[in-house]
Parts: structure tokens; C-alpha cells; sequence
């Protein structure tokens, strides 16, 4: 049992059974296992691509974010009335009215 065992490795390493009578099955199985570990090659390749190409895009996603939130504080802070009553007074010289304008009426 052991040396037919032996026997039996030894032409499978040899390729003997590639050359026998019935080596189309076995050519047949090759190629069908060829074919599913291309298969499985060109998934991986695919799979890593996707994975690359979803990183890249979360990085994008959190630069937008803090980049949002930036500019979403900027225009919060510009939009309070004493923020711009400073800035009109800085700039063009411009008060602030304690009392509401009156109006001036001339009569001919």
C-alpha cells in the first residue's frame, strides 16, 4: 500500500498524469483552475483599485468638511450686527444710531 502510495506521488510529480490515456480531463481541470485563479487575480486588482479610490475620496470628503466648517464660522462671525458695526466704523467712518432718523420736511 505504501509503495504503490509512493508510486502514485512520485507520477503525479513527474506529470504522468498529464500524458495518459485520459489526460484530457485532467488538461481540462487545468485550465478550469487556471481560469478561476485568473479570475480571482483580476477581482483582487479590482478590489484594491475600489479600496484606493474610496480612501482617496474620504480623505477629500474630511479636507471639504473642515474647509466648510471653516468658512461656515467666517460667515457666522460676519453676520452678527456688532461685528458689522465694527467693521463699518473701521472702514468708512459710520455710527452706529443710539435713536432712529428723523425727517427732514422743506417747505417751499
Amino acid at each position: 500500500m505504501k509503495k504503490n502510495m509512493k508510486t502514485n506521488i512520485k507520477d503525479i510529480l513527474k506529470g504522468k498524469f498529464l500524458v495518459k490515456e485520459d489526460a484530457y480531463r485532467s488538461w481540462n481541470f487545468i485550465v478550469f483552475l487556471t481560469v478561476l485563479s485568473l479570475i480571482s487575480i483580476t477581482s483582487s486588482h479590482m478590489m484594491d483599485r475600489k479600496i484606493r479610490k474610496i480612501t482617496q475620496i474620504s480623505e477629500e470628503i474630511k479636507e471639504l468638511k473642515s474647509e466648510y466648517a471653516d468658512v461656515h464660522s467666517k460667515c457666522m462671525k460676519m453676520q452678527l450686527a456688532s461685528f458689522l458695526r465694527k467693521k463699518l466704523v473701521h472702514v468708512n467712518g459710520l455710527k452706529h444710531l443710539e435713536v432712529p432718523p428723523y425727517e427732514l420736511i422743506l417747505e417751499d
